[in-house]
């Protein structure tokens, strides 16, 4: 039945048509032009063999099923714009706790014969309970509006009224963006204005924003939703959550109680200078909405940043684009102050005081050269998370509202817990071009960090607390003369030693953290007419001394795609763990097809282990997936 229902909303995906796209006469002399793009997808989980006995999360994420839709419609008439996103979730399966909670009493039973007794009895009730609770924010399906705007843009205004993403400087004070690769997209519903002034070589731009951060409520990796109630949505908040998910109570429980509370903010920026110098001034103010405990206001989750109640950053940056024609340059200095309650700070003195931040880029160039060093000293600097319930929504930890630099590649996945939050180092990059058609790149990093493998959000700094972090590597980026082929690839490796001794798996003592070497590549090969092969593979050897595993352990990414330019694309992927808390092989397949350049459908079938993946320093953890998914989209 379940294969039946999966292959009807696979065919319903696949038969997705296109809307007509609507043409209006001129409206005051002037056309309206309107842009509507459909995305939906359609996918069925089936078991991703991740259970573990006993344990009724891992059993709550098999065996479901949804089609996830977002309709996108966008106008624009003289300096107007319009726009809004509709997003829906229709679970068609989904687990059900009773089935659940006697699964795993029947795996708890040694003789499966023996008639159920009153330790059954209470087992069952506990699982049930667990699972329903689990139940009630997941699987449920929502049509709502995730986001709109109204907006005016002339070349010395810019206003917007709705949802807008925000940047100032290099993320220290405010980043609120879009991350694909992480299935998040947070934006600021509230107002923005941009007031631009220009005179001879002189630049001034000045932004005001304020409003309630916006998250997408549902995460289509875990079937998983934010939901707020009342009493996190007062005043004007309640007018920007009108429409959106709303927290449901299991049938075990009384209260509804939030995964989320929405954060307000307000934000300012000046920037000024001219061609060869800009100085930038940004500051932004969060203010969450506490939970009321008892008189006692208290965060959803508790932490360092969680708990702070009001969330005060500024910076100053300089930036100078052109060093004559040799490079660029760019410095950028951060405060941070987090307010908490006064009950909690009465009732704790470890509290973390003012952070502050430094951070450098520098790029030289002299062909064939170019030399690029980033530099950065964090002390207590933190990122700005959001108000989430992480027992119950640990999939939202992603969300935040600013992005301090990492000064490492866009993938690195390796700086563990706090690792950003108290360090010191930095990397430097040489790009050499070697021939016309050729760039061969090396670069060494070494960071001091006094919170990765201990929690430290006094940063202290002393060599109980101490990291030492090598980070080298070296690659070669090679394009053919006719650039319909290409290659990039990586070797490097890593090492993270602490000062102190920490204990071993194997029962001893050592300094080391964390060890890696890796190799990553991309290669593009041209075999003529259409046709073009591409592979991608990131292959690495891991130690983890804290991480559970005694050895260390091989792990694969392999994909090989043969493109037939510009309509299909066929791949084939596989994946491979060493680690043994987990599968050791993953196996999947992907079919795509482009109507045109916006307009496209794929299938992917198979396997994808799950883990931790990062984009820029912000992380999250995936779940695994097996099963079949269809994506479409369509734009007009």
């Amino acid at each position: 039945m379940r294969a039946t229902r999966a292959a009807l909303f696979l065919a319903v995906a696949l038969s997705a048509t296109r809307a007509r796209a609507l043409e209006t006469p001129p409206v005051g002399g002037e056309p309206m032009r309107v842009d509507l793009t459909e995305a939906t997808s359609v996918f069925y989980n089936v078991d991703n063999r991740n259970s573990r006995t006993g344990v009724t999360a891992t059993r709550l994420d098999d065996d479901w099923g949804v089609w996830y839709n977002r309709f996108n419609a966008q106008g624009s008439w003289q300096s107007f714009q319009v726009g809004l996103r509709l997003d829906s979730a229709w679970f068609y399966t989904a687990p059900d706790p009773t089935d659940t909670a006697l699964t795993l009493l029947n795996e708890r039973r040694t003789n499966p014969r023996a008639p159920y007794g009153p330790d059954d009895a209470r087992f069952f009730v506990q699982k049930a309970t667990e699972a329903s609770r689990e139940l009630a924010t997941r699987y449920t399906s929502w049509l709502y509006p995730s986001k709109y705007y109204v907006g005016y843009t002339t070349r010395d205004v810019e206003a917007t009224i709705g949802d807008f993403y925000g940047q100032f400087g290099r993320g220290f004070v405010l980043s609120v963006r879009k991350l694909d690769e992480l299935a998040s997209d947070t934006t600021i519903r509230g107002g923005r204005v941009t007031a631009r002034v220009k005179s001879g070589d002189f630049r001034l731009r000045m932004t005001a924003l304020g409003g309630v951060l916006n998250p997408l409520r549902l995460d289509e990796a875990s079937g998983r939703y934010l939901g707020v109630t009342s009493a996190v949505t007062p005043g004007l908040v309640s007018i920007a959550e009108g429409g959106m998910p709303r927290a449901a109570a299991s049938p075990f429980d009384d209260a509804v109680a939030p995964t989320y509370a929405p954060d307000r903010i307000a934000a300012a920026e000046l920037e000024a200078g001219t061609r060869l110098v800009q100085v930038g001034v940004h500051g932004s103010l969060v203010s969450r909405t506490m939970l009321d405990v008892d008189g006692t206001p208290a965060a959803l989750s508790p932490g360092v940043v969680r708990s702070a109640d009001t969330l005060r950053t500024g910076s100053i940056s300089v930036n100078l684009p052109d060093l004559g024609g040799h490079g660029a340059a760019y410095l950028e200095t951060a405060l941070q102050s987090l307010a908490y309650p006064a009950a909690l700070e009465s009732a704790s003195s470890a509290l973390p005081g003012t952070g502050y931040a430094i951070y450098a880029n520098v790029t030289l160039e002299e062909k064939p050269v170019t030399l690029t060093v980033e530099a950065k000293h964090y002390r207590r600097f933190f990122p700005l998370v959001a108000n989430v319930d992480l027992a119950r929504a640990p999939e939202f930890s992603v969300v935040q509202y600013n992005a301090p630099p990492t000064t490492e590649g866009v993938w690195v996945d390796t700086e563990f817990e706090g690792f950003n939050t108290c360090v010191s180092g930095g990397r430097a990059k040489a790009d050499v071009q070697v021939g016309p058609h050729a760039v061969a790149f090396a670069w060494i990093g070494r960071y001091l960090t006094w919170a990765e493998s201990v929690a430290n959000e006094q940063c202290r700094t002393g060599s109980d607390n101490l990291n030492r972090v090598w980070d080298f590597a070296s690659g070669l980026e090679l394009v053919s003369a006719d650039r319909r082929s290409r290659v990039t690839a990586t070797l490097g490796t890593r090492f993270d030693d602490t000062a102190r001794l920490v204990p071993d798996p194997n029962g001893g003592e050592t300094n080391v953290f964390y060890r890696e070497l890796y190799g990553r590549y991309e290669a593009t090969k041209w075999l003529g007419g259409p046709f073009s092969l591409r592979l991608q593979g990131w292959d690495r050897r891991r130690h983890q001394t804290l991480g559970g595993v005694t050895t260390p352990w091989t792990e694969l990414q392999q994909l090989v795609a043969v493109d037939y330019a510009p309509r299909l694309t066929a791949g084939a992927g596989f994946e491979y763990t060493g680690n043994p808390q987990f599968p050791p092989t993953y196996f999947n397949g992907m079919l795509g097809y482009n109507f045109d350049s916006s307009s496209n459908v794929s299938i992917f079938a198979g396997q994808r282990r799950g883990g931790l993946r990062c984009v820029s320093g912000v992380c999250r953890v995936y779940p695994p997936f097996e099963g079949v998914r269809v994506d479409a989209t369509f734009r007009f």
